[in-house]
């Protein structure tokens, strides 16, 4: 389901049917931008990333458990590139043994 078809349902159960327009979706996905609290930052991504790496290593869905992490990891070059070190160093690791 996209975000339309939420917005779409949410108003479906308040008021009469109609569709939405997408410039009326674009203007709430504007809001929810300006809003957003949950910024990451590179402190707090290095504090979590041996976790992030870790749950990767094992096979998990690490962007989907730890979202905002993978985010900011899309936007820093900075973490990104520790994030690779490390992850290049625990395959070499698991390779060796």
């Amino acid at each position: 389901m996209n975000i339309k078809e939420i917005i779409q349902n949410i108003r479906n159960r308040l008021q009469k049917k109609e569709e939405l327009s997408d410039e009326a979706i674009q203007g709430f996905l504007r809001v929810l931008d300006k809003v957003r609290v949950e910024e990451t930052s590179c402190k707090e991504v290095f504090a979590q990333l041996d976790e992030f790496v870790e749950k990767e290593i094992h096979g998990q869905d690490a962007s989907r458990l730890m979202p905002l992490l993978r985010e900011h990891l899309d936007l820093c070059s900075d973490c990104c590139e520790e994030y690779e070190a490390l992850m290049s160093v625990l395959e070499e690791t698991a390779r060796k043994s």
